[in-house]
């Protein structure tokens, strides 16, 4: 059901090049997103590993950088079983803490002891980060990098300053992106680098753009500017409703208006910088084995998948690997699960057989019933000038159905503000969905999940909005059983 990239340009040809009644497509509204944000949006779900140093220690998530590098020493490393979890996950992405905030590396970078070279593992000659980029290419997994800006193992250094530490990490960061192959994003973490300031980043950024010119990165605080996406403003797994793709660069700053801006966005605001939404599969980032049996079961993963992914996000989901350097079979098992439940629930549109109307319509090439067929090519547009349309499904029979889901044209930008969705049995008499009775934002996908009504007749209705609608997908769901888990 994933709304496969499309370049703008291919889109704008495509709904103007076969035209009914000299109709163009819909012109853009407001800021819109580059080909990065497309491909990021497209992958809906990117695996987070975090592992290193912290692992070794009892109980510590964030390390002081006091702890000896000879402690690194997993001892059946298998990149390629973290891979398999996340092929039956259905997770095409992942990002490994190369080094986190106690500045231990993963990999024997030239620039610092403090690494997988002055580690038990491998007698010194390993090389985590090798490892990961290898399995993600063998099994067709896009490979990303954390390189936390924070790094308290060189702060202990005496001559430490901002402007050594600046070159440093600009070292690391070239190693890593020429070294590797194509990396597909870096993240930025925010905590504690409130003294790297935007003119340090501005020099890190470069070495990105000239490396891995695809390279989403993620960013927040003072690596804002040069951020193709943003922290939602909590490790819980849900984003704010409404989220918005865009911000502002002045909301952003303003301490007060902060978690706002993260969490729900800016309306109109003027910088497209979608959120991705950061949570764990367990109570904390690193693995600790009392934490086996405080797994998030298969129901908590599909609450955060649409409270994220169903609310115009990506989901960013931790897998801690071991002391063995593998991954916990409940973890895996639950990701695999919650898979096939999304699968189950959403290949199977109880609208798709319906008849469509509605009431602001643009010409036959978009026709409200692309909304029910299934291609990302095609979509329903309404007349330029009116923001608002009622569109109405009437199904061969009644069904019963518990959940629904909506989806923007998002190369075409934030354009519907308000929508709601209503159920009759006979055409005449409308009850709102009360979930629904509030809806802003739409965007890349928005997923609604309500008591289980039974109805003949569906009506979306679009009732505000910058721009005329342009919608890629609607339908209605019977949430899989298996999700109940």
């Amino acid at each position: 059901m994933k709304l496969k990239t499309i370049a703008f340009s291919a889109l704008l040809a495509y709904g103007t090049s076969a035209v009914t009644n000299a109709q163009p497509a819909p012109k853009p509204f407001g800021v819109t997103p580059n080909d990065r944000q497309l491909e990021w949006y497209d992958r809906e779900m990117i695996a987070f590993f975090h592992f290193g140093i912290n692992t070794f220690e009892n109980f510590v998530n964030e390390g002081d950088g006091k702890a000896p590098a000879a402690i690194f020493n997993p001892t059946a490393l298998d990149c390629n079983q973290w891979m398999q979890t996340l092929k039956n996950a259905g997770i095409p992405a992942a990002i490994l803490t190369a080094k986190h905030a106690d500045g231990f590396c993963l990999w024997p970078s030239a620039y610092t002891d403090y690494s997988v070279k002055n580690s038990a593992w491998k007698n010194g000659k390993g090389d985590v980060v090798r490892e990961f980029v290898d399995a993600c290419e063998e099994n067709g997994i896009k490979a990303g990098i954390y390189l936390g800006p924070h790094d308290r193992h060189e702060h202990l250094h005496p001559e430490y300053t901002t402007e050594k530490y600046k070159k440093y990490y600009a070292n690391q960061l070239r190693e890593l992106m020429t070294d590797y192959g194509k990396i597909w994003e870096t993240w930025w973490d925010g905590a504690g680098a409130d003294e790297l300031t935007t003119p340090v980043y501005t020099e890190w950024f470069k070495i990105v753009r000239e490396t891995q010119p695809d390279c989403v990165i993620f960013g927040t605080k003072n690596s804002y500017p040069f951020a193709d996406v943003r922290w939602m403003g909590n490790e819980a797994g849900h984003c704010g409703d409404p989220c918005w793709s865009t911000t502002d660069s002045i909301a952003i700053r303003d301490e007060a208006a902060y978690y706002d801006a993260l969490n729900q966005g800016v309306l109109n605001g003027n910088a497209y910088i979608p959120a991705e939404t950061d949570v764990s599969t367990r109570p904390s980032w690193f693995y600790h084995p009392e934490e086996d049996c405080r797994v998030k079961s298969v129901a908590d993963l599909w609450d955060i998948y649409c409270t994220s992914v169903g609310r115009n996000s990506v989901l960013l989901l931790n897998f801690p690997p071991d002391r063995r350097g593998l991954l916990h079979s409940k973890d895996s098992l639950n990701a695999a699960t919650l898979r096939k439940g999304i699968d189950e629930t959403f290949s199977n549109n109880l609208l798709a057989k319906s008849k469509v109307s509605a009431t602001n319509l643009r010409g036959k090439k978009f026709d409200p019933r692309y909304l029910i067929d299934n291609d990302p090519k095609t979509y329903y547009a309404g007349k330029d000038g009116v923001v608002t349309s009622d569109i109405t499904f009437t199904l061969p029979k009644a069904e019963t159905f518990d959940c629904l889901m909506l989806r923007e044209v998002i190369q075409l930008g934030h354009r519907t503000t308000r929508w709601s969705v209503e159920y009759s049995n006979n055409g005449k008499d409308w009850t709102t969905i009360p979930e629904t009775s509030s809806l802003q934002s739409v965007g890349n996908k928005w997923i609604v999940r309500f008591n289980p009504v039974t109805a003949k007749y569906v009506r979306l209705r679009i009732l505000a909005g910058n721009a005329t609608p342009a919608l890629n997908t609607f339908g209605v769901y019977k949430q899989s059983e298996i999700l109940k888990q």
